[in-house]
């Protein structure tokens, strides 16, 4: 049961409850299958729940429900989530590893349940409120132009607003914004051009199966961006989409059918990555200035590798060049590591192309 394995890492880890990079760590590894009960957990954490019932005498309904308040108004959670994770809180780590009274129990997070914090009466603003919209071109919906919560380190995004479908974030909205995690819901389908460019401080954004585009430049500069999973239907990732990111390893999903020019350049600890049938050719500058990058893998009908496109990879040592490819362009390796090899078939173009350009090669 998750409450009870909650306590047992609290228990274990006592000290890590006041260093969040440890924290964070240790409650996705207990839980790697849980990621909802995850987040309502950090959620919390990063409101200063933890904090607070430490400091705390007792935990009454009052307490708790300041929490439950802030999680439903400036992270979009809903009511009986934000119930469940409040109460386990309270009960977890202030009654029974702090040895605080409390009069909370925990709630069974169940939608339509009683909740175990009552709520106050109050004027509220709802989250989608926070939100600033306009019309999105992509047909009959709105586009997430910025935000105006106080918490805007996780921002999760709603698919709707006054029974309108929201379904893209507007180009710039959120470029060079301090935002740490971005969710977002089904019905999104566009993220726009530039619209968390260089937003170094993101670490972790969630695409949802509605997803279709990346906009040029869209995530370039995240450098704190270490891991992402791309949507199974994604289409399109623009021009300079993933430039510039913290990325080490990323799978292109088959539905992408365009990629724009240097996509994935200057990704410093991209180490492999394997191009699938989907993508006909690589374009210009997609892998420039990816340092730490080894292992490529080409499928066996690509047409072509543009300009660039692996320029300044100073890591790269080898690479097999299938036979169906009749067009690499200008400067294609240049800057690779001195030992760099390219693998080809007798009388293929690749063999003509290393020949033309003086690059080592060798036949399989």
């Amino acid at each position: 049961m998750f409450e009870t394995e909650f306590e047992r890492l609290l228990n274990s880890y006592r000290d890590a409850v006041g260093i969040r990079s440890r924290f964070s760590g240790l409650v996705k590894d207990f839980f790697p299958g849980q990621q909802m009960q995850v987040n309502l957990i950090l959620a919390a954490y990063d409101l200063g729940l933890a904090q607070e019932l430490e400091n705390v005498r007792a935990i009454n309904n009052a307490f708790a429900y300041r929490f439950v308040k802030r999680l439903v108004e400036e992270y979009g959670i809903s009511r009986a989530n934000a119930d469940w994770v409040v109460s386990v809180w309270c009960v977890c780590y202030g009654q029974h590893i702090l040895k605080k009274p409390c009069d909370i129990k925990i709630s069974s997070g169940k939608k339509g349940a009683a909740p175990v914090i009552a709520e106050k009466k109050s004027g509220t603003t709802q989250y989608g409120e926070l939100f600033q919209y306009e019309r999105s071109s992509l047909g009959n919906g709105l586009a997430v132009t910025g935000f105006t919560g106080a918490n805007n380190k996780t921002i999760i995004f709603q698919n709707t607003n006054k029974n309108t479908p929201v379904i893209e974030i507007k180009a710039g909205a959120f470029s060079e914004s301090s935002i740490e995690e971005a969710i977002m819901t089904e019905g999104f389908r566009r993220i726009g051009e530039k619209a968390f460019l260089g937003c170094s401080n993101l670490r972790q954004i969630i695409f949802p199966m509605s997803l279709r585009e990346l906009g040029d430049f869209s995530l370039a500069g995240c450098a704190g961006l270490k891991t992402l999973s791309l949507p199974a239907m994604l289409e399109q990732i623009g021009a300079y989409a993933l430039s510039g990111t913290g990325l080490k390893t990323i799978q292109i999903p088959k539905s992408v059918y365009w990629i724009g020019d240097g996509a994935f350049s200057d990704c410093k600890n991209l180490d492999g990555i394997e191009i699938r049938e989907n993508i006909n050719a690589i374009p210009a500058k997609m892998f420039q200035g990816c340092v730490n990058l080894k292992k490529i893998k080409l499928h066996e009908q690509l047409s072509g590798i543009g300009d660039y496109a692996f320029a300044d990879c100073a890591n790269l040592e080898t690479i097999y060049i299938p036979d169906s490819v009749t067009a690499i362009g200008e400067n294609a390796f240049e800057g690779v590591n001195e030992k760099f090899i390219l693998m080809c078939s007798f009388g293929s173009y690749a063999e003509s192309y290393a020949r033309k350009k003086k690059l080592k090669y060798q036949f399989v």
